[in-house]
């Protein structure tokens, strides 16, 4: 062989282990970028699967609050119309209470109807035309009256507070 052919031959050898080299890094850069989306992938499927978890019985829930509803309801008839005597009061009194523990025991919380009128709280149904004006004391968007319970869920809400408020 030539002196020419050698070094052609050795420049080969030389160019192979550089490009080795190179091609080594670009596969271990990829995988650990492959790596990094996968682990985040995997924190971002286990937070969706607490939120599912966390709000998986929500509908249930929400039937629980409407039975809720009824028994308050007549609740205020009871003590109204002086219904049942003063145990049975008692004993609905009980009754609510044992089913406001149980929505707080699940991160469940009334929406409290104070302050000025909230749309991300509140669903206004109802604007009396009587309430309108100075007369009453109310200024634009100042809740009135609750007309229905509204409620949350760990923070989200699942059901509005139905108010009257004035226009």
């Amino acid at each position: 062989m030539s002196d020419e052919q050698n070094i052609k031959t050795e420049d080969g050898l030389n160019e192979k282990p550089e490009k080795c080299v190179a091609e080594k890094e670009e596969y271990l850069n990829n995988w650990k970028r492959e790596r990094a989306d996968f682990l985040n992938y995997k924190k971002d499927e286990a937070k969706r699967l607490e939120e599912f978890v966390k709000f998986a019985n929500e509908a249930v829930i929400l039937e629980v609050i409407d039975i809720i509803d009824d028994l308050e309801r007549a609740h205020q008839n009871f003590v109204k119309q002086n219904l049942g005597g003063q145990a049975a009061q008692e004993g609905l009194d009980q009754v609510l209470k044992k089913f406001q523990d149980l929505l707080k025991k699940y991160g469940i919380e009334r929406i409290r109807v104070e302050g000025a009128f909230d749309p991300l709280l509140h669903e206004a149904v109802a604007v009396p035309s009587e309430d309108l004006g100075e007369g009453r004391g109310g200024t634009e968007g100042d809740r009135l009256e609750e007309l229905r319970a509204g409620y949350t869920m760990h923070g989200r809400v699942i059901r509005p507070a139905r108010v009257k408020i004035i226009k």
